[in-house]
């Protein structure tokens, strides 16, 4: 075992300084930042466990040492691991990646297994949104980072990126709160994957990669090795932590005894190993914790409900897990129902009513944007007549500039990029309606309807005087949006 490097020479003859602090471990290694803020390095090696920094750590405490800690890396010039890495880069530069969000590799290293990869100036890996256990002001920290509108965004952003991937199909195989990296500035969703070297085509006989805590059940034991059905369960358990502050598997059972009843087993690896009910099981509480934000805070019923499967009958049946293409979905549905508190600046679901983080009891401001599905020949009202066929529901701040991406006016598909179509500018006495994109949108104005060309500004749309809008040709079937302003606590 080795200390990590001070410095690393690639094989284009550039040297680079690394920082000590790593970015995180991952299942083959370790990446670590170097003096150029665009340039990471991964070392791979044998990783050894990270030494705890507590004597008598609980379960929740060494899997957050094992994720921030530099571990223990058996470091050598082997040039069968080097030659394997070499193959392993260079499929993973031909592989059919346009216009995804990956840090793609960059050079091999000389002296040491492991290669360069750019990384995207003022990013963090996702571990930033988790709290460490036992932390103090819970609540602070989670509002800090963005509370739940900012964690629902960036974890929809994951899954669409995965799903992309998915699409392929290629499978990420080592998802973890080390290999996501998000937009450092809370007002930013921006997600990134780094950590490439795993990637591969779904096949038989891909490797059972994973890091220690997100492994799929299957994976872990040996089973099978990585699919796209395990990145869903790694990113479930990533999912669930980012929103709730808590692991899903380390409840009360697991952190007050280290072992089982029979003593020959470690119920932390029982856990992982999918052997034990997960925190929230609904037919088994004996390892139920109150520990993190409570559930109902953040998660909505369908959210929830795909947790339930994925931790349920998910932990030994893969293929009762929701595919990452689902899980896009759902969070992208959950992410549009989300309003702001304007007392202390919390974001909750709309249904909930009023602010369930603070004293505060009336609802916030905020723009209802219900979207029907419209057919010309099926609404023979005429275009300004509504359709009681709601599809999706987008909750607009009333109080600032909101962006309407690209799955609310049309269906998303998987490999679409969900580029912004809208900005809706609120103003003193109305709305203004600005087109960004190159979408066919009508808006109601004036008893008739006309096209945006760049921006219209409407009256407030309150009860009574709605805004209409309608998304593509008015002789076919599309969607069409209803604006509804509700004033704070009515």
């Amino acid at each position: 075992m080795s200390d990590f490097p001070s410095t690393v020479v690639d094989e284009d003859g550039n040297v680079h300084q690394l920082l000590k602090q790593p970015l995180g471990r991952g299942g083959q290694g370790v990446v670590l930042r170097t003096r150029s803020s665009h340039i990471a390095v991964k070392l791979i090696g044998a990783v050894l466990e990270a030494p705890s920094t507590v004597s008598n750590a609980r379960s929740a405490q060494k899997l957050w040492n094992q994720l921030t800690h530099a571990p223990g890396i058996t470091l050598s010039p082997d040039a069968q691991k080097r030659t394997a890495l070499r193959r392993r880069l260079e499929d993973v530069r031909v592989l059919p990646l346009p216009r995804l969000h990956l840090a793609q590799p960059l050079s091999m290293l000389r002296d040491h297994v492991g290669y360069t990869m750019r990384l995207l100036t003022g990013m963090l890996p996702m571990r930033s949104l988790i709290a460490e256990p036992g932390a103090p002001k819970l609540a602070e920290f989670y509002q800090s980072t963005g509370g739940l509108g900012r964690r629902l965004e960036l974890l929809t952003n994951t899954a669409s990126l995965l799903s992309r991937l998915h699409g392929v199909p290629l499978v990420y195989a080592d998802i973890s709160p080390n290999n996501v990296f998000v937009s450092e500035a809370v007002d930013a969703n921006e997600v990134w994957l780094i950590d490439l070297d795993n990637l591969d085509y779904l096949s038989a006989n891909a490797p059972g990669i994973f890091t220690p805590g997100f492994g799929a059940p299957e994976v872990v034991t040996g089973r099978a090795g990585v699919s796209t059905l395990s990145d869903s369960y790694a990113f479930a358990v990533l999912a669930f932590w980012v929103l709730t502050q808590q692991h899903p598997f380390l409840g009360d059972y697991v952190e007050e005894g280290g072992w089982d009843d029979n003593g020959d087993v470690d119920r932390e690896q029982l856990a992982f190993r999918g052997e034990l009910p997960w925190i929230e099981d609904s037919g088994d509480a004996s390892n139920r914790t109150s520990k993190g934000i409570a559930r109902e805070l953040v998660l909505s019923k369908p959210v929830r409900d795909l947790f339930q499967r994925t931790f349920g009958p998910g932990r030994k049946d893969r293929t009762a897990r929701p595919s990452m293409v689902e899980w896009a979905e759902v969070l992208r549905r959950a992410a549009d129902r989300i309003v702001s508190c304007k007392s202390c600046g919390s974001s909750f679901d709309v249904t909930a009513g009023n602010c369930q983080f603070c004293s505060a009891n009336q609802r916030p401001s905020f723009i209802h944007m219900q979207v029907n599905r419209w057919d010309p020949e099926i609404d023979d009202a005429g275009p300004l007549a509504v359709s009681s066929r709601a599809v999706w529901h987008k909750m607009l701040d009333a109080t600032k500039d909101s962006v309407v991406l690209r799955h609310v006016v049309e269906p998303a598909l998987v490999d679409a990029e969900d580029l912004p179509v809208l900005r809706v500018r609120v103003l003193r006495s109305g709305i203004a309606v600005e087109l960004l994109s190159n979408h066919e949108v009508h808006v109601a104005l004036g008893g008739r309807l006309q096209r945006v060309a760049s921006e219209v500004k409407l009256p407030l749309p309150k009860a009574g005087s709605e805004a209409y809008l309608h998304f593509g040709q008015l002789d076919r079937p599309h969607r069409m949006a209803v604006l509804r302003l509700f004033t704070e606590g009515a």
